[in-house]
């Protein structure tokens, strides 16, 4: 008398065919290869806003873009098109992602006021730091 066992079968998925990149105008409709490369080439149009804030020696820029390719998916669903970027000499940090230009808008009004605040509030401290004995 044989007795078999059991082994469990691998299952193997056929690779997934290579998604193709997202391209999108601003209003969130998608486009063409060569409609994004032309879209990407427009640095200034892509540009939705930039702030330079200077708080004691510290300078930090703030933009937000127009990116043409899909950094993600929203929780409605809607493919995240606009990025804010903070960035000083020493570092870039991806702040905000949107998916539509007003939002857009708005992110980058909050990041400015945001770090606006905390630059004052860091070059406050270490000012009082320097009056202390």
């Amino acid at each position: 008398m044989s007795v078999e066992k059991h082994v469990p079968v691998e299952k193997h998925t056929p690779v997934e065919k290579h998604q193709s990149v997202g391209y999108y105008r601003s209003d969130g409709r998608r486009v063409t290869s060569d409609e994004a490369q032309r879209l990407l080439l427009d640095v200034r149009g892509r540009l939705l806003a930039q702030d330079v804030i200077r708080v004691g020696g510290v300078v930090v820029v703030v933009s937000t873009w127009f990116t043409v390719i899909d950094l993600g998916f929203a929780a409605d669903g809607r493919p995240l098109l606009w990025q804010t970027i903070v960035s000083d000499l020493s570092m870039h940090a991806d702040v905000g992602r949107y998916s539509t230009r007003e939002k857009a808008v708005h992110g980058h009004a909050r990041a400015v006021a945001k770090i606006t605040d905390r630059l004052r509030g860091l070059v406050a401290r270490a000012a009082m730091d320097e009056v202390r004995p």
